[in-house]
């Protein structure tokens, strides 16, 4: 019997020992939620933790995230093929949690009339659909133009670089490319959301739902152009088209340099860029000024073939751009129907 006692209090002691050692399930599903918490509290409550180079680094070039950790990258990666959700990006999880939100907001279809203001509707008119194919409204869209930098004009146009709050110059350049691959019988959507105002350093943040959006809703989609204006130049570049001057044009791609914001397609998109490119050259020669890739997504990562087209700059005609949108958009359709 005291044998027995002694086997049964050395038993007893081991497994105290080994249950003081081994946590319960139950206290590793708190530390994982404590973890998680950590991660996702400070930006599901507040903008205060970032710092600003990591907000712009959600969308703006050449602004890197700080202190990539790689321990961190890993777990991010985890669970980010576990949820599908990316806890380093502050637009995804928006996305998961409130859906209306990142949903809000009409898609405008293409319109030949200036698009200035800050509403969303602006619906075909008789002038830009007359020659189209009777039936192209029937058809699925096959291109998607939208604006990141709604704001971006030419300065002779209207006497300034940015029109706040406004669909300035460079949607009219989109809804010139629009009206020619429509013409060309390619359904294209134009949405006109402004997103970059009243916040101009989060307008990728703010166009990063639009352009899920145009791709979740358009699943035909074959270009995803999100069209700008250059800045910055000393004096304007133009090329001479037929009898006509045209500004130049940049095609912008986005790589997968700036981790922990994967972006996996990103080689599909530059394919293409370099299709369109080459097609431009060929056919309008001098109005390609370069296809530049730079570190960020610009919110490619929603959709292959998706490329961030700058249509001249600031010091640019209207004329000049639109003589270029058009060229852009004639080329860009020949590919589009190979």
């Amino acid at each position: 019997m005291p044998g027995r006692v002694a086997m049964r209090r050395v038993a007893v002691w081991q497994g105290w020992r080994m249950s003081a050692l081994l946590p319960s399930t139950s206290v590793l599903i708190f530390f994982i939620l404590l973890w998680v918490a950590f991660q996702l509290a400070p930006r599901l409550v507040s903008w205060q933790g970032y710092s600003l180079q990591s907000v712009l680094a959600w969308g703006l070039p050449n602004v890197a995230a700080e202190n990539a950790d790689e321990q961190h990258h890993f777990v991010n990666m985890a669970l980010l093929g576990l949820t599908g959700i990316d806890p380093q990006y502050l637009p995804g999880i928006l996305e998961r949690g409130l859906p209306v939100a990142m949903a809000a907001g009409e898609t405008a279809e293409v319109s030949s009339a200036p698009a200035f203001g800050t509403g969303v509707e602006h619906p075909l008119n008789a002038a830009s659909t007359s020659n189209q194919p009777a039936d192209l409204s029937q058809q699925p869209a096959f291109v998607a133009i939208y604006h990141t930098h709604n704001a971006e004009t030419y300065i002779p146009y209207q006497g300034q670089a940015k029109v706040e709050g406004q669909n300035g110059g460079v949607s009219l350049a989109g809804n010139e490319m629009a009206h020619v691959l429509e013409q060309a019988g390619i359904r294209t959507v134009h949405d006109l959301t402004i997103h970059d105002y009243p916040d101009f350093p989060t307008s990728y943040i703010k166009s990063a739902p639009t352009a899920s959006r145009l791709a979740q809703q358009n699943p035909k989609l074959q270009a995803l152009l999100d069209v700008h204006r250059d800045a910055g130049l000393p004096v304007k570049e133009t090329v001479r088209v037929g009898n006509e001057d045209s500004a130049r044009i940049m095609i912008v791609v986005g790589n997968d340099n700036r981790l922990p914001y994967p972006h996996w397609q990103w080689q599909e998109n530059y394919a293409f860029a370099q299709k369109v490119a080459h097609r431009l050259q060929e056919q309008y020669p001098g109005v390609l000024k370069q296809v530049m890739l730079k570190d960020g997504r610009y919110n490619q990562n929603v959709l292959t073939h998706a490329i961030l087209v700058e249509v001249g700059s600031d010091k640019n005609t209207l004329n000049e751009a639109l003589v270029a949108a058009r060229c852009f958009a004639t080329v860009l359709a020949e590919v589009i129907r190979e």
